[in-house]
């Protein structure tokens, strides 16, 4: 059986603190590999959503970083959506790519909104929102704040009288002073006769009656099981809930675990509620424990009643609180409602900690070594080495041509590679291909087949196999969308000792090989024309936002959106342009072309530049220059932030070498242009660091007359920063 693969299924409050206990005393941690499965790389602590909505909190304060817990937790981190189990062949099925093997599973993945108990969703599904997951449901409460002080707008219902729906009341009145709110309750359904009076008092109406399809509506009737849960083959409650022992490992299968809302112990059933998911946490933490250890898991008696506070969020300065137990509720109180405050924020606080971990990394000079391609050699070493050797065939363009096919195509080939940027094998794969393909796409080449090397780190046969399994599919995912092939390769074993997470300690590298038809032109990096307009295919600023990243602080969403657009090939962009080509066979749309990877824009701009000027002075013609629209350059959101905080790659230190061509010789010179200059100094100095920041599936850029360069622009997704002087 596969071994030493524990993979935790869930971002929920249980797992999350899990992994603080494992971040904050690594040796309790189990042996082998961990890995966290989760759809986004945050989760809202839900005990203070409700406050979010009433403007206690902002919505960042209740926000636990997943991937930068399991980041310190030494565990790897897959953002990706589960959609089901083979548990024969013990395997988690994700959607989107490949399953992940395990040998140990712990299920935490919460429930979502129970829409069975309900017909109002009917009519236009954007006016009946369920209130999980939150991130939607917050979403839809903020596009409803435009009518937070009109008393004539349509009311906004809330369907459901439970607790959850009737806090929910409460902080939705705290967020819209006037506006007419419903609260929709079943027939038969009693409500307290303390809250009703506080409910009226707010002017919250309870109705009976099936409110207007027209009108907006947050839906809170209780929680479901996901789908794959129910048609997993796992033993379930009547309410969908997977069935477990006293150990929380589920019944007939020892090897499964499953906690949180998503389980419940056989014969003890509770409700669901954030209280257990917190008090499981440890029992489950310790059974993982023993059990990578070989020895026998203890049971847990979970406490069969739970204390529940209910905020009421009352639109005077001081808040109150009901406080129930079972039938038993009391209240409203300030000083409950003080303490709801107290244990929300000190359960949130928890998972600050992990912030002061190792806390003196930012006394080093070299912080935290950046990864991707942040890595690679500095400009001076490498240029240096080059220059001394004879014998190695050299290119000034990003790809070489190394002969024509029986087909009258042009041959080229490229190699590219890089550490694992992040912990996530598949997703590490599959951004390597694209920022190795990005070198054959900047001759107008499209990629036909690659061969790649990957370095293990040394671990068991079945963790290894897992791994290249993982980095393999996400490289082959790449290549399959333009047509192109993984045809072999080499693999390693590494001789040194991997730190945790694993999957970090991958190094992998790719041999490209791609095709340039006749009828085309291949794009050099030299041949810009005096005129042409400079364009960019996308945004800067990876390297500062991936070496924040490594040191745990840069926003969770703002890495989320950075990956996204990393994940995203550029092929087809490439492909519009060779489609113009051979619609205007009697003139180059695209006159010099690069791509931007680790010596920055000004490093690779300086290499185009450099090729043409060097052309120019053969036929004794006068040098070109290149002028940067500062303000137009495009820059990933938080960059700016970041480096204010003092933030930059390793590598952009050795890639300041480039600034010097900033006014520089005649033969190489670089002009910046911008409004900010004279009334912003600190604008030029932080251009200046996002000029020289190593890109990681970065931009393509070309020089094109005006002409194709207008086209272009209409087709997108480039931007105009420059031109030829």
């Amino acid at each position: 059986m596969f071994s030493n693969h524990l993979v935790l299924a869930g971002g929920g409050h249980t797992h999350a603190l899990v992994l603080l206990r494992w971040a904050m005393n690594p040796k309790l941690k189990p042996a082998g590999m961990i890995t966290l499965v989760n759809q986004s790389s945050t989760t809202i602590y839900s005990g203070m959503f409700p406050g979010v909505l009433a403007g206690k909190y902002k919505i960042d304060e209740i926000l636990i970083d997943l991937r930068n817990l399991a980041s310190k937790a030494g565990v790897s981190f897959v953002m990706a959506e589960i959609e089901g189990i083979d548990l024969k062949k013990n395997k988690l099925l994700l959607a989107g790519r490949p399953e992940i093997e395990y040998s140990l599973l712990s299920l935490n993945i919460g429930t979502k909104t129970n829409l069975n108990s309900t017909s109002l969703i009917a009519g236009d599904k954007d006016l009946a929102v369920p209130i999980k997951p939150f991130s939607e449901s917050y979403k839809f409460i903020i596009d409803q704040d435009i009518h937070k002080d009109d008393s004539s707008a349509k009311p906004f219902v809330i369907i459901g009288g439970g607790f959850a729906g009737i806090e929910i009341a409460f902080s939705l009145r705290k967020r819209w002073p006037k506006r007419s709110i419903l609260l929709k309750v079943k027939s038969g359904v009693k409500i307290n006769k303390n809250l009703l009076i506080n409910l009226d008092a707010l002017k919250i109406k309870i109705i009976k009656k099936n409110p207007s399809i027209l009108y907006p509506k947050l839906i809170c009737t209780g929680n479901e099981s996901f789908d794959w849960i129910k048609d997993s083959g796992l033993p379930l409650d009547e309410y969908g809930r997977v069935l477990t022992k006293k150990t929380l490992q589920v019944l007939n299968f020892s090897n499964l675990f499953a906690v949180g809302d998503c389980g419940v112990i056989r014969d003890h059933h509770r409700p669901a509620s954030g209280v257990w998911a917190v008090r499981s946490a440890k029992p489950l933490a310790m059974n993982l424990e023993v059990m990578s250890k070989g020895l026998k898991p203890a049971e847990w008696k979970p406490q069969r009643k739970a204390i529940q506070l209910l905020d009421i969020n009352s639109s005077k300065k001081e808040s109150k609180a009901f406080i129930s137990w079972g039938e038993i509720m009391i209240g409203p109180y300030n000083f409950l409602s003080r303490l709801k405050e107290s244990i929300d924020t000190k359960f949130i606080s928890k998972f600050d900690l992990i912030k002061d971990i190792n806390s003196d990394m930012f006394s080093e000079d070299e912080i935290i070594k950046c990864r991707g391609c942040a890595a690679k050699l500095a400009f001076t070493p490498l240029s240096s080495a080059l220059k001394r050797l004879d014998l190695i065939e050299s290119s000034t363009d990003d790809s070489i041509d190394i002969g024509l096919l029986n087909s009258n195509k042009t041959l080229i080939q490229s190699v590219d590679g890089f550490p694992s940027l992040i912990s996530d094998p598949w997703l590490n794969g599959r951004l390597l291909a694209f920022h190795s393909c990005s070198d054959i796409w900047a001759c107008g080449g499209s990629v036909i087949s690659a061969q790649s090397i990957v370095k293990l780190p040394s671990l068991s046969k079945d963790l290894q196999q897992e791994l290249l399994f993982q980095v393999l599919e996400g490289i082959n995912s790449a290549l399959v969308i333009q047509g192109a092939k993984l045809i072999g390769g080499h693999t390693l074993e590494s001789r040194k000792i991997s730190e945790e997470p694993f999957s970090l300690a991958i190094e992998s590298s790719l041999t490209v090989n791609g095709t340039i038809d006749d009828k085309k032109y291949f794009w050099s990096k030299g041949g810009m024309k005096k005129g042409d307009q400079i364009l960019i295919s996308r945004s800067l600023g990876t390297g500062i936002i991936f070496s924040a990243f490594m040191n745990g602080q840069v926003n969770p969403y703002i890495l989320d959106s950075v990956l996204k657009e990393m994940n995203k090939s550029q092929h087809n962009i490439v492909n519009y342009i060779n489609q113009l080509a051979n619609r205007n066979l009697h003139s180059k749309v695209v006159n010099a072309c690069t791509d931007i990877t680790g010596f920055g824009l000004l490093g690779h701009l300086s290499e185009m530049l450099k090729s043409t000027n060097s052309d120019l002075y053969k036929m004794n013609l006068d040098p070109l220059k290149i002028i940067l629209e500062l303000d137009n350059i495009p820059v990933y959101e938080g960059v700016i932030d970041l480096l204010n905080k003092g933030f930059e790659s390793t590598l952009s230190p050795s890639n300041e070498i480039f600034l010097k061509y900033i006014d520089g010789n005649e033969n190489l010179r670089f002009e910046l242009v911008s409004n900010n200059f004279c009334s912003n100094k600190s604008f030029y100095n932080t251009m200046l660091k996002i000029l020289i920041d190593p890109q990681t599936c970065g931009p393509l850029v070309v020089s094109c007359s005006p002409l194709y360069s207008e086209r272009l622009i209409q087709k997108g997704p480039w931007i105009k920063i420059g031109f030829i002087s």
